[in-house]
């Protein structure tokens, strides 16, 4: 379990996610991969930017070359280079050594880590494991781009921290490890019940 730090002092316990099938749509691209495509939001700030506390911390750092490969990792071919996949870390060898590497975009696996990340981004499921990035297609997993959510900007409506009765009306569902957020602006909105009714509260999810 993790905790997020909202600005008011408030934390809630994150839970695991649901998954959905993968959908087109305005306001989505096409990112090709060996089999076929996949959707990612086009526009704005990445949001493993907007939520740097939330989504866990990969085990290894890109470039680091580790002592040996797991025996069970296994083989990955993909546009003619080769990759060692163990536990969502990836490997490949270079100059006469394994090193950590980020995978390609449109390269699939079969299985992730234990309990990974889950966001849902108007109803577009994505899972971070090890810091990378899928879309689940049938029985496989896509690494593809970090989704984008609205650029942040500087707020004189909206203050972290405080309530308000009402969303703003271009708000965007969004859910992280099954609790149900709100975004607009790189803004992030909780629903909290108040008093026998809804209101939202603003709040900070990233460092």
């Amino acid at each position: 379990m993790m905790n997020l730090r909202l600005l008011s002092a408030l934390c809630v316990t994150l839970m695991a996610g649901c998954a959905h099938s993968p959908r087109g749509g305005h306001g989505h691209v096409r990112v090709s991969g060996h089999g076929g495509g996949v959707a990612a939001v086009a526009v704005g700030i990445g949001i493993g930017a907007l939520v740097a506390n939330v989504i866990s911390r990969p085990k290894y750092e890109v470039g680091h070359k580790p002592t040996h490969v797991p025996r069970d990792a296994r083989d990955i071919h993909f546009h003619g280079v080769t990759y060692r996949y163990h536990n969502g870390v990836y490997y490949q060898k270079m100059e006469g050594a394994f090193h950590v590497v980020r995978p390609p975009l449109g390269i699939r696996v079969h299985t992730l880590p234990p309990k990974p990340d889950v966001i849902v981004i108007d109803g577009e499921t994505y899972y971070v494991a090890e810091g990378v990035y899928y879309y689940k297609s049938g029985d496989d997993y896509i690494v593809v781009d970090e989704p984008k959510v609205s650029a942040p900007r500087r707020h004189t409506t909206y203050v972290s921290g405080q309530f308000y009765s009402d969303l703003p009306s271009q708000a965007k569902p969004v859910k992280i490890n099954g609790i149900q957020y709100f975004t607009y602006e790189g803004l992030f909105f909780l629903p909290q019940p108040v008093n026998g009714s809804v209101r939202y509260l603003v709040v900070e999810l990233n460092d």
